[in-house]
């Protein structure tokens, strides 16, 4: 059975791009259709910064019971129950999504749940178990996400050797973890299950430094704050197989710079070494759209293809990293260009943050390339240990590092590492897409005592007038 539907726009994907744009496209008047195959709220939401961040949460409790003492204060730390934890992980989980569809019934969004499959630049056909449909749209925004990615190492397909998607969902804790990938969630997963009955966690990173997409100052803070909390890190180490050891354990081989090669075991293996734009089953040459390993648009989100546009991890040749905020952003930039509007994606100032132990954040150029674009630059570096806060929280180290552009007193970057370093940033973005001068923030007051004094603190230090330091 098909039927025929007519939209004035359609999307396919209802993850934080897709979904943000359906929303904003009824908004602004126009007739709705939304595409998707799998979940709505797509991997942010149902495999990704939702999920994680509940065992982050639960994790910073377990470390935190485990060091009352320090505060004065008597407990006993029993254990960790984690079928409660995955209880709740998928109780917050379904509720936020319960939210998403509850919007977009709100905004008379038709969501057909079905894979999508372009006919022409003006038809896509749907496929679902219940029923087929043909939708004539007038624009459509591609918005399908992203996926893991992998590469060809020998065993990587094994048993026990998980990405993600599976490690949220593993039914026990591990004794002993191997982490492939230092970024984003190697990191988090790292801290997660080492302090979750400080599970023997491994990672294996075969870039010079941890976070490699980061300031570098960041990568080497936090690599020394997993030697302090027990996690091994391999850096420059270049995995090259899988196997399994008689113990039934994962055994993964992996060789240094210098080329000597290790072998380290252990009960999973976690692999996260980025993630890759979803095009499969799209039949995008059917619509003439240019892709390669994502869809090229410009800043208008357009692709190559008239009233065709894309948004998210699926696209390619803009500096957009992935991060769900972004991909809202770029579809909302989407729908508005596709229902008559001018406006224009900027990457100027989009922060990072990253739930580490300590937490990572970070949003401008880092001092690297703020040294390559500006030339003379003036650096600014405060400790978390000359702030009282800090130091009542029990989290006083990491630090504060500002980056100005020396001939403008521009802060071009911020780069944090350290107690709500996922908090503070926002600080730190606000001047930064503002393009705030040195005495711009340092005019500002700021309460005492708070961790967002450090900002304005390296500020001063950049400038060369440091008041606590």
């Amino acid at each position: 059975m098909e039927e025929s539907i007519a939209t004035d726009i359609t999307i396919i994907g209802g993850g934080p791009a897709g979904y943000v744009a359906a929303i904003r496209a009824a908004q602004l008047g126009a007739k709705v259709v939304l595409i998707e195959k799998g979940q709505i709220g797509g991997t942010c939401l149902n495999r990704g910064c939702i999920p994680t961040k509940v065992f982050v949460q639960s994790a910073k409790h377990c470390k935190s019971l485990r060091e009352m003492a320090r505060f004065g204060l008597k407990s006993e730390y029993i254990g960790v129950d984690f079928p409660s934890i995955i209880k709740r992980k998928t109780m917050i989980v379904k509720r936020l999504v319960r939210g998403v569809n509850f919007l977009l019934k709100k905004n008379n969004i038709q969501v057909l749940m079905g894979e999508g499959r372009f006919i022409d630049a003006h038809t896509i056909s749907v496929s679902s178990l219940e029923k087929n449909y043909v939708v004539t749209t007038k624009k459509t925004l591609i918005a399908t996400g992203s996926k893991p990615f992998f590469v060809p190492i020998p065993g990587i397909d094994g048993a026990k050797v998980l990405t993600s998607k599976e490690m949220l969902e593993i039914g026990n804790l591990p004794q002993s973890l191997i982490v492939i990938g230092g970024g984003v969630v190697g990191g988090e997963f790292a801290c997660v299950f080492r302090c979750f009955e400080e599970t023997d966690v491994t990672v294996v990173e075969m870039l010079p430094r941890l976070l490699p997409m980061e300031d570098a100052d960041l990568g080497e803070e936090l690599k020394a704050s997993f030697k302090r909390i027990g996690i091994k890190v391999h850096t420059s180490s270049r995995v090259t197989r899988i196997s399994d050891t008689p113990a039934r354990n994962k055994r993964v081989t992996f060789t240094d710079e210098e080329g000597k090669e290790y072998n380290i075991d252990a009960e999973y293996v976690l692999v996260s070494i980025g993630r890759t734009p979803c095009l499969d089953g799209l039949n995008l040459r059917a619509a003439g759209i240019k892709y390669d390993r994502g869809i090229f648009v410009n800043s208008k989100m357009e692709t190559n293809v008239p009233d065709i546009y894309a948004a998210g991890d699926v696209v390619q040749g803009v500096p957009s990293p992935m991060l769900a905020y972004t991909a809202s952003h770029e579809g909302e930039v989407a729908v508005e260009n596709a229902l008559g509007h001018d406006v224009e994606m900027s990457y100027h100032a989009i922060p990072s943050t990253i739930f580490t132990n300590p937490e990572v954040s970070s949003v401008g150029h880092s001092e690297e390339k703020a040294r390559e674009i500006f030339g003379d630059i003036l650096v600014g570096k405060f400790p978390f240990q000359g702030n009282g806060r800090a130091i009542i929280a029990g989290h006083n180290r990491g630090f504060v590092k500002v980056i100005l552009d020396a001939k403008t007193t521009e802060i071009v970057g911020v780069h944090i590492i350290g107690p709500y370093a996922t908090e503070i940033i926002s600080e730190g973005a606000l001047a930064v897409a503002n393009r705030m001068k040195a005495e711009d923030l340092i005019k500002v007051e700021h309460a005492h005592p708070v961790v967002y004094e450090s900002l304005k603190e390296a500020v001063l230090c950049a400038l060369g007038r440091p008041i606590h330091q």
